[in-house]
């Protein structure tokens, strides 16, 4: 299939509070949206980050996540649409792996026509400073890392997934393309006064590695956070395809060109360009120790990072 027809679901999202477990109605509201999009003619959904438990909903966040497995029930709903309508749906999610080790995750749920495909939980959880200190990104607190990068392949081609942050670690984005990924998906919570940030990290990602790049966001207003939606499109070459606007909820249906990224890869060649034996460094782990530990040297291998004396 050379048209993979998109659904663009970006909607508000409850939080929980003392005694509101937001899931029901977002569980409902989400199942509106699907099967509006569905009516559209999209057969692959998105939804935003954390959309199906809120995502500030901050101490409450292990309270209500769901399980990675079918058989939850905030899960079977979503399964049994995937199953009648025929469509992917990509939810973002709170989830756990069970009582142990009992940590909450930030995740995406890739929903298919045969059931949960799968769950990408975020690699690279935020933890930094916002408005010169006014506010904190303080994802740490509520959720644990994931540690893997799981491709899905469906009938509409492979596709990686990416939560919010992790766009801004372009060795994300190259993975995937490197696994042959034929779209990447960003299911996220945009915050206001990133607008600039988002714009140029969006375009980065699909031009550097000639990939279509999929943003859908939650949007409205979570505690003093404001978050802004603008979801969108990008082209292989990095053309803005289409955009939700932003401050409001849209759910759209757009159709992305698959061969987009055959004319893109054909006239750039960005891995054919790349020299690999130089980016070792990239993929190194750091040894922990004292201030000023240098990254690990392989056995027989001479270190990449020179010796500098001390300031005195």
């Amino acid at each position: 299939m050379n048209e993979i027809p998109i659904g663009i679901c970006q909607l508000e999202s409850n939080i929980a509070k003392e005694g509101y477990d937001p899931r029901p109605d977002n569980l409902a509201r989400a199942l509106d949206a699907i099967a509006q999009a569905d009516e559209q003619g999209a057969r692959v959904l998105v939804f935003g980050e954390i959309y199906l438990n809120g995502y500030e909903s901050r101490e409450y966040t292990p309270l209500y996540a769901v399980a990675e497995s079918e058989d939850d029930p905030f899960v079977q709903p979503l399964v049994r649409a995937a199953r009648e309508r025929d469509l992917y749906i990509l939810m973002g999610a709170t989830t756990h792996k069970g009582a142990f080790p009992g940590d909450a995750y930030n995740s995406v749920l890739f929903i298919g026509p045969e059931g949960l495909m799968g769950t990408y939980s975020k690699t690279h959880v935020a933890a930094f400073i916002v408005d010169g200190g006014a506010k904190l990104a303080a994802e740490k607190l509520w959720w644990s890392p994931g540690n893997e990068l799981p491709v899905f392949d469906t009938r509409y081609g492979r596709i990686g997934v990416e939560i919010c942050y992790d766009v801004w670690f372009p060795e994300v984005a190259r993975t995937y393309a490197l696994k042959g990924c034929e779209l990447i998906i960003n299911s996220s919570a945009a915050v206001c006064g990133f607008e600039d940030g988002w714009g140029h990290m969006l375009y980065a990602r699909s031009l550097e590695n000639c990939i279509p790049y999929l943003h859908v966001s939650v949007v409205g207003k979570q505690k003093e956070f404001e978050l802004f939606g603008g979801s969108r499109l990008y082209s292989p070459s990095g053309e803005v395809l289409a955009e939700a606007p932003r401050g409001e909820e849209s759910i759209q249906t757009v159709m992305l060109d698959r061969s987009l990224i055959f004319a893109a890869r054909g006239a750039l060649h960005p891995f054919w360009n790349r020299n690999p034996s130089l980016y070792q460094e990239v993929a190194r782990v750091p040894v922990p120790g004292e201030p000023g530990s240098r990254p690990a040297t392989p056995a027989g291998a001479e270190s990449a990072v020179p010796d500098y004396a001390p300031l005195s």
